[in-house]
């Protein structure tokens, strides 16, 4: 059943590492183009996995005050920048009566673990309570993200934050959507950031044995459904997505990019690092997110996969696809653009639903790149290596996460 009130899509912010700003994201996915490097962040060159998705070229002071920026965690500095290029592409102003009718949910994982905190445990060492910066307390929790982005832009709705790893961006939207649903909001800013490339928080990637050791060749590490995958590549960045209330979006003039049209979630319940091989869990979730758009399976014309080059996590993907939409699977493309971005773990689901909606709006799939050896186990069209014209109207994005969270969200294109 459609829901009372009608929420949809009106600005994307996107700060990645292949582009900063929606259109250099998208030129880069279509063309596929890699954004994984050897990491400058810091000196890896000891480390197991020495590749990683960094933001190049980002200056946080384009974006923020410096003087602000200088007490802010790198996450936060991200989030404040994607929200910013997100309320420009919406063309929306939050005016003083607006900022009330505002919510933000917003989210991540690491938070400030990697360089605030990672810096307050070295001068606490160094020089005891004295080193530390004082206001350390307030900039690593995952919360400060959100309460940036409400003190920068003027957001006097409700501020929470979202923490559910990779899944952390589809849930965020949903919880914007439903404050827009429910009448306590005509606009919700939407998505996660995350920025783990320091060595307190990329050492733990590296202990954990998730990442891919193909350090002599970056831009090939990441290729999730290929046989050859050994494991995902870490990055970092910030995606935000604004919502609106239909009504007041088409009162305004602004330009839609798609509806939200269906969301599901389940938690496998098995363990922090397995994951459900058979995919079932995950399809109920699919299942979920497309009998609440009141669709079909057979209504899904693309899904824009978790895909993060797990060989465990890509086999459940592939398996859960094919239990929700059986034979359909086979018929519609399926692509991970972490072949391009990496695992940016909060910011991973916001980056897919902003492709999503690029792909309804241009009509054009980006590729899975390093699809070299197919994996028997991975058997469907996952778009190998260059993008594709299609006809896109109805998009399924799905997040997994580690321990066992698994969403699904279903958009499409605004009809009357």
């Amino acid at each position: 059943m459609r829901k009372s009130r009608r929420v949809v899509i009106t600005g994307l912010g996107v700060v990645a590492p292949n582009g900063i700003g929606k259109d250099a994201f998208w030129d880069a996915l279509v063309a596929g183009k890699s954004g994984i490097d050897h990491i400058t962040a810091f000196d890896a060159s000891s480390y197991p996995c020495q590749i990683a998705g960094e933001v190049k070229g980002f200056m946080p002071s384009d974006f923020i005050s410096i003087r602000k920026a200088k007490m802010m965690g790198r996450f936060s500095q991200l989030a404040v920048a994607s929200t910013r290029l997100a309320l420009e592409d919406s063309g929306l102003t939050i005016t003083a009566s607006l900022s009330f009718r505002t919510t933000v949910c917003f989210g991540n994982s690491a938070g400030g673990i990697g360089d605030i905190a990672g810096d307050a445990i070295e001068a606490m060492r160094l020089d005891g309570v004295k080193g530390i910066k004082p206001w350390s307390a307030l900039e690593f929790p995952t919360h400060a993200a959100a309460s940036y982005l409400a003190i920068e832009f003027g957001i006097k709705g409700r501020a929470i934050s979202i923490s559910s790893n990779c899944c952390t961006s589809l849930d965020a939207i949903e919880a914007g959507c439903q404050e827009i649903v429910q009448g306590k909001a005509k606009v919700a800013i939407t998505g996660g950031c995350d920025a783990p490339i320091f060595p307190a928080s990329f050492s733990g990637f590296c202990a954990l044995g998730a990442l891919t050791k193909r350090n002599d060749a970056p831009t090939e590490a990441s290729r999730p459904y290929d046989l050859l995958r050994d494991g995902l590549v870490i990055s970092e960045g910030s995606a935000t997505l604004v919502l609106e209330d239909y009504e007041f979006a088409k009162d305004r003039g602004a330009v839609i990019y798609a509806e939200i049209l269906g969301y599901g979630a389940a938690s496998e319940a098995i363990g922090m690092r397995k994951g459900d091989l058979t995919g079932q869990t995950m399809a109920q979730a699919i299942e979920s997110a497309i009998a609440s758009a009141d669709l079909r399976p057979g209504d899904i014309d693309h899904v824009n996969a978790h895909g993060s080059s797990l060989p465990d996590y890509d086999v459940c993907d592939t398996n859960a696809f094919k239990a929700a939409l059986g034979e359909h699977a086979y018929k519609i493309p399926v692509v991970s653009i972490k072949s391009m971005i990496g695992q940016p773990v909060s910011a991973a689901s916001g980056f897919q639903t902003a492709s999503a909606c690029l792909s309804i709006q241009e009509q054009r799939v980006p590729p899975t790149i390093n699809q070299k050896v197919p994996d028997p186990q991975c058997d469907l069209d996952y778009v190998p290596n260059v993008s594709r014209v299609a006809r896109i109207n109805r998009v399924l994005i799905n997040g997994h996460s580690f321990g066992g969270s698994v969403s699904a969200l279903v958009i499409g294109g605004v009809e009357p």
